[in-house]
């Protein structure tokens, strides 16, 4: 009987989101947090992984860059639309001081279109995301 309570609170604990951005100082919490709130398509959640003041580089062609969390939660809406196979898979972390790097797969893009690859660096700061860098592909 201890066994299914404990599994009924995880179910509820787990579902309610509270894993992700709980108030934690560990960067690798945090970026963690915010991975599972993109693939669950909570942009809302995913928002509150970011500081205020977020900034985001993205050295990609025609990118353009992301200032603050009003720009953050405009530009992540398409997560709203996107293919329900569509998810980012983490292929490779590394994490010193602040700073986390992922080595990320994006999966599941439609019409029949190859995966992609990315890498992001995070830094984290007072349980925030307060800066990405998408560094250039070529």
């Amino acid at each position: 009987m201890k066994v299914v309570s404990m599994l009924a609170q995880f179910s509820l604990f787990y579902a309610s989101n509270a894993f992700a951005c709980l108030p934690s100082t560990d960067p690798e919490q945090v970026v963690q947090a915010q991975l599972e709130a993109y693939n669950a398509r909570n942009i809302d959640l995913f928002a509150s992984c970011h500081s205020a003041d977020i900034k985001i580089k993205n050295s990609q062609e025609g990118a353009p860059d992301i200032i603050g969390q009003e720009s953050l939660i405009k530009a992540y809406q398409f997560l709203k639309t996107a293919p329900k196979s569509f998810k980012e898979i983490l292929e490779n972390r590394i994490v010193n001081g602040p700073v986390v790097v992922d080595y990320e797969r994006l999966t599941g893009l439609g019409d029949g279109r190859d995966d992609m690859f990315a890498v992001a660096v995070y830094e984290v700061r007072n349980g925030k995301i307060v800066s990405v860098w998408f560094p250039p592909t070529k």
